[in-house]
């Protein structure tokens, strides 16, 4: 197999749990998911998940850079879920750099969906969280080209795929 790692980056609903979770399932390989590691982080040092995620690029940093060195490791099978997944791996030719990317108005139907919200709220959501997400990360890593296609080596666009027609995507991509 060509690639021994994975990580899936893209904005807010292109579909990057349901690949991760697709993937986990399918290829039975370890996983990595950055939110979940920010957030058990969160909880075991008893502070608060909204002041941390915002108030906290040290614990930004520790997290990215804890993929990062798990990147390069060529042993082990990994796939890794989260923002800048695919910019720690940008170096490492045995990592498979998958950008999801998907219409605005498709992202925010599914987010609207999904929080049970009006498209009006979650327009305004969606991009209060990726204004501030973008410009946290531009502050810290003092770049802004995160979700450029130009970082990855696999980019699918997920506004009329269903997914199963993602991992198909994915899985001719590993060969």
């Amino acid at each position: 197999m060509k690639y021994t790692k994975i990580t899936i980056s893209g904005k807010i609903c292109t579909g990057k749990s349901t690949l991760f979770k697709n993937l986990a399932k399918k290829l039975h390989w370890n996983t990595f998911h950055t939110g979940q590691f920010f957030r058990d982080y969160v909880k075991k040092h008893g502070l608060v998940l909204e002041k941390a995620e915002e108030q906290n690029n040290q614990l930004t940093k520790k997290i990215d850079y804890k993929v990062r060195d798990m990147l390069k490791e060529k042993r082990g099978n990994d796939i890794f879920d989260g923002w800048m997944t695919g910019i720690m791996a940008d170096h490492y030719d045995h990592v498979l750099r998958i950008l999801l990317i998907c219409n605005d108005k498709v992202r925010v139907q599914r987010f609207a969906k999904r929080e049970n919200i009006s498209y009006k709220e979650a327009k305004k959501a969606v991009e209060d969280r990726e204004k501030n997400l973008f410009e946290k990360l531009e502050d810290i890593y003092h770049r802004n080209d995160f979700v450029d296609p130009k970082n990855y080596n696999c980019i699918i666009d997920t506004s009329q795929s269903n997914p199963q027609e993602v991992l198909k995507r994915v899985l001719d991509n590993l060969t």
